[in-house]
């Protein structure tokens, strides 16, 4: 009787053992995949990076030439010029298309790189720390019955002075 209560108890050891190395052994392919996509964006990133500086530097070069302008046209309404002139009203009407427009694609631009680049939008992270949150507590109960016998072994197997 005594033997099968220890070929029980080896049996439940052995197991208990499986499935804790069963969840180290997942937790590290969670570990690797994530690095990889991790490392994967940040390469994004960068190249995503190296566009967005050269829009920028084309961005700036068209900023510097519409100074011009602007400032030579400042000058010409300062003198009371362009008040009257048709044109100039049609100018203004193009400009606040164009600034609305502007603004559209500029929200696009950004959806596109938040897209491409794969980073999760503040809802999936929110999923994902719930998920996360939630196989965190199936771990603990998993490992719990392993700790409390692994704690009764060693109490047991450890002389007292």
């Amino acid at each position: 009787m005594a033997t099968t209560k220890q070929a029980a108890t080896k049996n439940e050891t052995t197991t208990t053992e499986a499935s804790a190395e069963a969840v180290k052994s997942g937790l590290s392919n969670v570990e690797v995949f994530l690095k990889a996509q991790l490392a994967h964006a940040q390469k994004r990133i960068e190249e995503l990076e190296g566009e967005a500086g050269k829009v920028v530097k084309a961005l700036d070069a068209r900023r510097v030439e519409a100074t011009k302008e602007a400032q030579s046209l400042w000058t010409k309404f300062q003198a009371g010029e362009l008040l009257t002139d048709p044109r100039v009203k049609e100018l203004g009407t193009k400009v606040n298309a164009a600034g609305t427009e502007l603004r559209k694609r500029l929200d696009g631009l950004q959806a596109r790189v938040v897209e491409t680049v794969g980073v999760a939008s503040q809802s999936q992270l929110q999923e994902i720390n719930k998920e996360l949150s939630k196989l965190s507590r199936k771990v603990d109960a998993l490992l719990k019955p392993i700790r409390r016998n692994g704690a009764a072994k060693g109490s047991e197997t450890t002389p007292r002075a």
